[in-house]
């Protein structure tokens, strides 16, 4: 049996975290978001959640400070070619 690595992802749109095969990371839309790590749960903001409250217009969860931390940016740029600009 081969075993796959798995990414640590987080659904902008959910709220949720989930584990994806590394495979797959290159076909998930532009609300998911691949992770190093989850986010600490000390943070004062979130608590670990990763997000500190949602948009009503978009329906889309806003991100903590700290999930910039543990976002991992080579897996977008590589999968997006520097399309997406998170700020």
């Amino acid at each position: 049996m081969q075993t796959t690595n798995k990414t640590l992802m987080f659904s902008v749109f959910s709220g949720t975290f989930y584990e994806l095969s590394e495979f797959d990371v290159d076909k998930m839309d532009i609300g998911q978001l691949p992770l190093k790590k989850k986010p600490s749960s000390n943070c004062s903001k979130c608590y670990g959640r990763g997000y500190i409250g949602k948009d009503l217009q978009t329906c889309g969860y806003l991100l903590c400070s700290c999930m910039r931390k543990v976002i991992d940016y080579n897996i977008i740029n590589k999968n997006h070619g520097n399309q997406i600009s998170i700020s």
